[in-house]
C-alpha cells in the first residue's frame, strides 16, 4: 500500500511522497530493507526516532510521532505522523491480517511453542503457501512486523504467539484474528515473577486468545494438561486432544537418542509410521501437537509423516553438532524453563559416552528461581558427569545442588566465554555436551567457540 493509504488506516498525516509504496514493515532500524516502514518506537536504551534519516536511507517510509523534530524525508520517501505510533502500528497489521484474509494458526503455551510452529510451518507448507514467524518474532512488537512483510502468495500464516505479561495474547489476537487453528503446548512455570498467582495467572493468560479463535476453527489441546481442559469449555470451535487419551497419539516410540525417534502418528483420519530426525521423545510430542493441527488444516497422516522426514532441529534449539575432535556437541542455547532444562537432561542422560552438560541461569523464574535451581542441579547430577554451572548466585545454587547430589565433577564459572574455554581445554572423543540456559547468558557464545564460528 502506500503512504497515503497507511495514513488513512492509521488516521495519520503524511509528509513527503504520499504515493510511495510500502510492502513491509520493520521496527528495528538494522533490519530495514528496501520499500519497509520503519516504525519509531521508544526502546529501553534508545529512541527509535533517533534512527528515522539512517532506516529512510534504506527504506520506503517511516510512522513517526507527530511532536518528534525530523528532517524533511528525502526525495521519493515519506514520514507518517500520528500521535502514538504504537498502538497506530498495531492498528496497521490488524488491518493487513483482515485485508489478506490469510488461514492463520497461532501456537502459543510455556514449552516447545517455537518448535511446534516450526514443525507445523515445514509440514503445512509441503502443501500450501505458508509463512512463519521467525527468530523471536513472537512478541507484540515483532509478530506484527513479521505478519506485514509475508510474501504476497501466502496462504497460511503460523503465528508463534509469545508474553511475558498478562494483556499481551489478548493484543495479539486482537491482531491474528480470526484464529482459524489454535495450539496449546504445555503450560509451565515461565516468566512466574510476572505471575503473583504462579502457573495459574499464565494458564488465565495464555487463554486470552481462545476468544480471537473462529467458532468454525479447530482448538487443539493437550490432553495431559489438567490446565488446558478449560479451554474447551471456553470455545464453540472444534476441539482436538493430543496425548494419551486423545484424538492423537503415539504408538511404538523407538528412541534412538541423540539420532531422534520413530513411531507411529495415530491422526483424525489414519495412521502412518513417522521417521523423526530430531533428538528427545519431548521432540515426539512437539511433532504430535504440529501433526494434529495439521489434520485441522487437511493433511493426512501419510503427508505428515513424509514431509516429517526433513525436519531438523532449528538453531539453537536442541541442533546436534559432531566436533571434529569426536565429541557431540547438542546447542540448546536459545533460552531455559525448568521443564525444558528437565527434558534435555533427561536426553543426555540416555546418551553413550561420558555426559557433559554447561548449564546457564534460568531467568524471569521470581519467587521459585532458587527451588528451580536447586532441583536442577540435582537432576543434573543423575544426567551427567561433568557440570558446568554458568552464571552468579543461580548458578552456584544449581552446582552447590549438584556437589551435594554426589556430582564430584561441578565446575562454577562466571559467563559464556569462560565456560568455552574451560569446556575447550577438557572435551574428548566420545563426549556428549547439552549447552542450555536463559537467552541472556548468552551461551550461544559457548557454542559458537566450540564450533569455531562467530556467535550470530
Amino acid at each position: 500500500m502506500t503512504a497515503l493509504e497507511v495514513a488513512r488506516i492509521v488516521g495519520g498525516a503524511v509528509a513527503g511522497e504520499a504515493g510511495v509504496v510500502i510492502t513491509g514493515a520493520e521496527v528495528d532500524s538494522r533490519r530495514v530493507r528496501p520499500g519497509d516502514l520503519f516504525v519509531a518506537l521508544p526502546g529501553e536504551r534508545c529512541d527509535g526516532h533517533q534512527f528515522v534519516a539512517s532506516a529512510l536511507a534504506v527504506g520506503a517510509a517511516a510512522l513517526v510521532r507527530s511532536t518528534a523534530e525530523l528532517a524533511p524525508p528525502p526525495a521519493g520517501r515519506a514520514l507518517v505522523r500520528v500521535a502514538d505510533p504504537l498502538p497506530a502500528y498495531w492498528e496497521l497489521a490488524r488491518h493487513e491480517r483482515e485485508r489478506c484474509g490469510w488461514t492463520v494458526a497461532a501456537v502459543t503455551g510455556s514449552v516447545g511453542k517455537t518448535t511446534v510452529k516450526d514443525f507445523l510451518a515445514h509440514l503445512v507448507g509441503r502443501q500450501r503457501p505458508t509463512g512463519a514467524t521467525t527468530g523471536n518474532r513472537n512478541s507484540t512488537l515483532g509478530l506484527p512486523a513479521q505478519l506485514m512483510s509475508l510474501p504476497a502468495a501466502t496462504e497460511v500464516f503460523v503465528a508463534e504467539a509469545g508474553m511475558s505479561r498478562p494483556g499481551e495474547l489478548g493484543l495479539l489476537g486482537r491482531i491474528l484474528r480470526p484464529i482459524g487453528v489454535l495450539v496449546y503446548t504445555r503450560i509451565a512455570p515461565v516468566h512466574t515473577e510476572f505471575f503473583a498467582d504462579g502457573l495459574e495467572g499464565i494458564a488465565r493468560a495464555k487463554g486470552e486468545l481462545l476468544p480471537h479463535l473462529d467458532p468454525a476453527g479447530t482448538l487443539v489441546i493437550n490432553a495431559a494438561d489438567p490446565r488446558q481442559a478449560a479451554y474447551a469449555e471456553a470455545t464453540a470451535a472444534r476441539v482436538l486432544r493430543y496425548g494419551d487419551g486423545g484424538d492423537a497419539w503415539i504408538e511404538r516410540l523407538e528412541d534412538r537418542g541423540l539420532l531422534g525417534t520413530s513411531f507411529d502418528l495415530v491422526v483424525p483420519g489414519g495412521r502412518s509410521r513417522v521417521e523423526l530426525e530430531v533428538a528427545g521423545r519431548h521432540q515426539a510430542e512437539n511433532l504430535l501437537a504440529a501433526a494434529t493441527a495439521a489434520t485441522a488444516l487437511g493433511l493426512t497422516a501419510n503427508e505428515i509423516a513424509d514431509a516429517a522426514q526433513d525436519l531438523r532441529a532449528a538453531p539453537h534449539r536442541g541442533r546436534v553438532y559432531r566436533l571434529p575432535g569426536g565429541a557431540v556437541l547438542v546447542d540448546d542455547s536459545y533460552n531455559a524453563s525448568p521443564v525444558a532444562v528437565a527434558r534435555m537432561l533427561e536426553l543426555l542422560a540416555a546418551a553413550p559416552g561420558r555426559r557433559i552438560a554447561v548449564l546457564g541461569e534460568m531467568y524471569e523464574l521470581g519467587a521459585l528461581a532458587d527451588e528451580a535451581h536447586r532441583e536442577v542441579g540435582v537432576q543434573a547430577a543423575r544426567s551427567c558427569e561433568l557440570l558446568l554451572a554458568v552464571g552468579a548466585a543461580a548458578a552456584r545454587r544449581l552446582a552447590e545442588a549438584a556437589r551435594a547430589a554426589g556430582l564430584a565433577a561441578v565446575e562454577l564459572v562466571a559467563d559464556a566465554d569462560e565456560a568455552a574455554r574451560v569446556l575447550g581445554a577438557r572435551l574428548a572423543a566420545g563426549d556428549v555436551v547439552l549447552v542450555k540456559g536463559s537467552r541472556g547468558v548468552g551461551l550461544d557464545r559457548t557454542v559458537a567457540a566450540l564450533l569455531g564460528e562467530e556467535a550470530a
